[in-house]
């Protein structure tokens, strides 16, 4: 089974906490819309039992507000955004940026450069393709490239490539910011979080 290594406790925290916000703000958002029920019913107490929120009504009330929240906080990903290995079987990168000046005649510290990066992978285990969207704010052209061997992990966004990495790519990516950063450090320059050793991914 793989994991978040055993050296990245503070990946492993960041995981974990992610999970529990998400699951603390559902049952909040819940309670919310409970709270609206039983205030709603409290101010209206002289109304016929037909008009207050009872019964059917509540049980409407509050299957609505778990379905939008279910989408809101994005619950879903709990269950789906399991840890797998692949093969990248197509890579698409774009460019853009967001800026108020014209490129052409400003540097650029007055861009916000982003590159977008769309994955199609084939999973080892099933066979099963999945596609994956992310964005690299500082990222590499060469580390997502085709018959790439990677390794989603549950809750980090950025995929560890861990074989067949081109040889002008950079050794090591953040997998909670996607910042690419050299093989002398441990550390990511712009999160802190730290760095997986792809070789401690790998697997026969």
């Amino acid at each position: 089974m793989i994991r978040i290594p055993a050296k990245n406790k503070d990946l492993r925290r960041y995981v974990l906490k992610k999970d529990i916000r998400r699951i603390v703000f559902y049952i909040l958002w819940m309670g919310l819309w409970y709270l609206g029920a039983f205030l709603y019913n409290y101010n209206h107490q002289k109304y016929p039992p037909e008009r207050q929120m009872l019964g059917f009504k509540l049980f409407l009330w509050m299957l609505a507000s778990a379905v939008i929240g279910f989408f809101l906080f994005r619950i879903w990903s709990l269950f789906t955004d399991r840890t797998y290995c692949a093969v990248i079987i197509r890579s698409g990168l774009s460019q853009t940026y967001e800026a108020s000046k014209d490129p052409g005649l400003h540097n650029a510290a007055d861009y916000d450069f982003r590159l977008n990066t769309a994955l199609q992978v084939e999973k080892e285990d099933s066979g099963k393709k999945k596609s994956l969207h992310f964005e690299q704010k500082l990222g590499f052209y060469f580390y997502y490239y085709e018959e790439t061997r990677i390794v989603k992990l549950h809750g980090l966004p950025y995929p560890i490539a861990i074989d067949h990495i081109h040889p002008d790519a950079k050794p090591r990516v953040c997998a909670a910011c996607g910042l690419m950063a050299t093989e002398q450090t441990d550390r990511c320059a712009a999160c802190f979080h730290s760095l997986i050793d792809p070789k401690d991914l790998s697997i026969e």
